[in-house]
C-alpha cells in the first residue's frame, strides 16, 4: 500500500514538472513554438524520472528511516519530558506537604517548648519558696537554740559567782558545821535547776 503510494506520488510528481516544464501544455497557449528541440526536453524528464525512481529506492528507505527515528526520538523525548514533568509536580507536591507538616511541628514544638519553660519556671519558683521555708525553720532552730545555750552559760556564770559569793560569806560568817550544811543544800538547789 505503502508503495503503491509512493509510486501515485512519483507519478504526479512527474506529470507536474513535465507540465511546468512545457507551458504549451500547462497553460494551453497559443503561439509560437519555443527553440530547442523535444529530444532535449525528453532527455531532461528522463533524467528527472530516473532521479525520482532512484531516490525512491535507494534514498526513500534512508529517508523513510531518518523520520521514523527522528519520529521516534521525538515521541521518546516527550514521553521522558512529561514522565519527569509529572516527577517534578509529585515532587513539588510532596516538598510542599512536607513544609506543611515542618510548619505544623515547628508550631507543636514551640507550644510544647513555651509549656515546658512555663513548668520549669513553676517548678524553680516553687523550689525556692521551699528552700527560703527551710531557711526560715533553720534561722528559727538555730536562734532558738542559741539562745537555750546562751541562757545556759548565763545560769551556769551566775551559779559559780553565787557559789563563790556564798562560799566566802559562809566562811566569814558561819561556823564550820552550818556553813558545810548551808553549802551543801545550795549545790543540791542548783544542780536540780540545771537538771530542767
Amino acid at each position: 500500500m505503502a508503495t503503491l503510494k509512493l509510486n501515485w506520488t512519483i507519478g504526479r510528481a512527474s506529470l507536474t514538472a513535465a507540465f511546468v516544464c512545457w507551458p504549451s501544455w500547462a497553460l494551453a497557449a497559443e503561439g509560437e513554438q519555443a527553440e530547442g528541440s523535444w529530444f532535449a526536453l525528453i532527455f531532461y524528464v528522463i533524467n528527472f524520472v530516473v532521479f525520482l525512481w532512484i531516490v525512491r529506492v535507494y534514498g526513500w528507505p534512508r529517508i523513510a528511516q531518518f523520520f521514523a527515528s527522528r519520529s521516534r526520538t521525538i515521541r521518546d523525548n516527550r514521553g521522558r519530558a512529561e514522565k519527569a514533568y509529572q516527577e517534578a509536580q509529585e515532587l513539588a507536591q510532596r516538598a510542599a506537604q512536607q513544609l506543611r507538616q515542618l510548619e505544623a511541628d515547628q508550631r507543636t514544638v514551640a507550644t510544647e517548648l513555651d509549656q515546658e519553660t512555663a513548668y520549669q519556671v513553676r517548678q524553680i519558683n516553687q523550689a525556692a519558696r521551699e528552700a527560703v521555708g527551710r531557711l526560715r525553720h533553720d534561722i528559727d532552730i538555730t536562734t532558738v537554740a542559741l539562745r537555750d545555750g546562751a541562757q545556759r552559760r548565763l545560769r551556769q556564770t551566775m551559779a559559780d559567782a553565787a557559789g563563790r559569793i556564798a562560799g566566802e560569806l559562809l566562811r566569814a560568817n558561819f561556823e564550820p558545821s552550818d556553813q558545810k550544811r548551808l553549802l551543801q543544800d545550795f549545790v543540791e538547789t542548783i544542780a536540780e535547776e540545771s537538771r530542767s
